[in-house]
């Protein structure tokens, strides 16, 4: 899913920027291996640039890195998402949309540590409101709501949700944006 419009990351504050923006929308610890295929997917050529940009935002602890068992993993620290969020508008906008969509398929919210949340409420009409939901230690990730018209049917959507939180959130992604890049 390459970047098919003229835009190009066109300095290493670009990179760095970049980075950051998918750090920041992964939410979580990502190996190395996984980071440089999102990269990959969204540029023309992947460099050496993206690692000295890596390690330059790791010594400056703008991110998190760590290696286990010769893997490397990454994650944004909060320095690195206050000062960064400032200049995510530098990125193209549809350069942006891009690089979330395809980070989107390896998006995970066990990986993340969410906790999830679910309830049934019983409404004076005796149809039910099933609501889920998602927070990490950042904040609320979703929060969903459903009227419904048998306890069954409301018990049957939490427990698929319960079993299956990603593919329910991705799928709830693919829902609003209609992209089909959430559920691939």
């Amino acid at each position: 899913m390459k970047k098919k419009t003229g835009f190009k990351l066109q300095s290493l504050t670009d990179i760095k920027i970049f980075l950051l923006f998918l750090l920041d929308n992964i939410r979580y610890p990502i190996d190395y291996t996984t980071l440089s295929k999102i990269i990959s997917d969204n540029v023309e050529e992947v460099t050496f640039d993206y690692e000295a940009c890596l390690r330059e935002l790791a010594d400056s602890e703008h991110l998190f890195f760590d290696e286990i068992d010769g893997e490397r993993f990454y994650m944004i620290s909060d320095s690195g998402r206050l000062i960064a969020s400032e200049l995510y508008d530098r990125l193209d906008p549809a350069f942006r949309e891009s690089s979330i969509k395809s980070a989107a398929k390896y998006i995970s919210l066990s990986k993340s540590n969410a906790t999830l949340s679910s309830k049934i409420i019983e409404l004076s009409d005796k149809r039910f409101e099933v609501t889920i939901g998602a927070k990490d230690r950042q904040g609320k990730l979703f929060s969903v709501s459903i009227v419904v018209n048998s306890r069954a049917q409301a018990e049957k959507m939490i427990s698929t949700f319960e079993a299956n939180p990603d593919q329910v959130h991705k799928g709830i992604l693919f829902c609003l944006t209609g992209k089909i890049e959430y559920i691939s």
